[in-house]
């Protein structure tokens, strides 16, 4: 029973952290900061670009996953005192902000809302599906690996054998590696970091921007936007088809692609309909480019997938309002994509990182 607090405790402190770190980088964003649902959002996004940042250097100088381990526990504790020296004194005024926002129904719209996503948590943790076992095999055995050889991806996840180069196609990829150096900081098996604690932060996360979206489709009435977030957990728990994300939310929520079709993608959308409502603002802008700057690490697919969603997007926006600022900014958007899609084929096919 124990174990079974631990993580909930440490599926709670995940999200924290991802609030923790939005809320940081959303001091510069009002209209993020004022709502919690956003601010964990983009602190998720934000979370990983600094863990792909710090991560990439040690990976491809061959570093031990010790070093990264302690280099991310310091990041931790770091981010945890600039949050409580930035609240110092606004903690006040941002819980009675809270409070005010659960007055009346909203409260009872709040409870359903958490029960919701509780019973779907308890659906995705106990299904007992292993649909992918090739995807979930190289998501458990790399870290696995990590850990017992206390390496950064250095050993072939199905094998146990080191590799004569780091894996091409993974190498820019940081997701897997955070699974092994939080299992180092918290004493877990990469089962169940990944299938149980990841998953469940993902199906929290995936509600969160479905109830946003219902906020932004339906001008601000919560009702709705609940009514939206438990007709799309029907929709995800009764379909299986490729039109949807459920094949990979339901079976497989702790996988890079899970993450990219859940997350990544819809918040993407919903960027771009806050986008819409007021494209000469910046706000959502940054926020979007933030996303794209936090998704390569959680699935290198993000390179393909990206810009085409950003310029289906943002092109049609640029012709409706004729603006030559809106077709510059969808360029500076881009230009992560760019940038990473050249690494990933130079990494690919020129420069190899051997191990030996």
């Amino acid at each position: 029973m124990l174990q079974y607090v631990y993580y909930a405790g440490l599926i709670l402190l995940y999200l924290c952290f991802y609030y923790m770190t939005g809320s940081l980088v959303a001091k510069r964003l009002p209209a993020v900061s004022a709502s919690l649902p956003l601010t964990a959002i983009l602190g998720f996004f934000c979370y990983f670009f600094l863990f792909s940042a710090v991560t990439l250097p040690l990976k491809i100088t061959l570093q031990p996953l010790s070093t990264l381990s302690r280099i991310w526990r310091v990041i931790l504790l770091l981010i945890l005192l600039l949050w409580l020296f930035s609240q110092r004194n606004q903690w006040r005024k941002e819980l009675a902000a809270r409070k005010a926002s659960l007055a009346g129904t909203h409260k009872y719209i709040f409870l359903f809302f958490v029960f919701l996503i509780l019973i779907q948590l308890v659906l995705v943790n106990l299904n007992g599906e292993s649909y992918a076992l090739w995807d979930q095999s190289y998501y458990i055995g790399d870290a696995s690996t990590s850990l017992y050889t206390n390496t950064i991806s250095q050993y072939d996840p199905y094998t146990g054998r080191i590799l004569k180069y780091l894996n091409t196609e993974y190498l820019l990829e940081t997701y897997q590696n955070h699974t092994a150096v939080m299992c180092q900081i918290f004493g877990l098996h990469p089962l169940v970091e990944n299938l149980t604690i990841m998953a469940s932060v993902v199906v929290v996360l995936y509600n969160l921007i479905a109830w946003e979206l219902g906020l932004v489709l339906f001008h601000g009435n919560r009702v709705k936007s609940l009514l939206m977030t438990v007709f799309l957990t029907l929709l995800n728990f009764y379909s299986f088809n490729l039109y949807t994300a459920a094949e990979f939310l339901i079976v497989r929520p702790s996988e890079g692609k899970t993450i990219l079709a859940a997350l990544i993608l819809p918040a993407l959308l919903l960027f771009f309909f806050r986008t819409i409502s007021d494209y000469q603002s910046r706000i959502w802008w940054t926020c979007s480019f933030l996303v794209i700057l936090g998704s390569f690490g959680l699935n290198m697919s993000s390179i393909y997938m990206v810009p085409f969603e950003i310029s289906a997007f943002y092109l049609p926006l640029s012709l409706r309002e004729k603006k030559l600022s809106v077709f510059l900014r969808l360029l500076v958007l881009l230009i992560p994509c760019t940038i990473m899609a050249a690494a990933y084929l130079l990494t690919k096919h020129r420069f190899f990182i051997y191990t030996s």
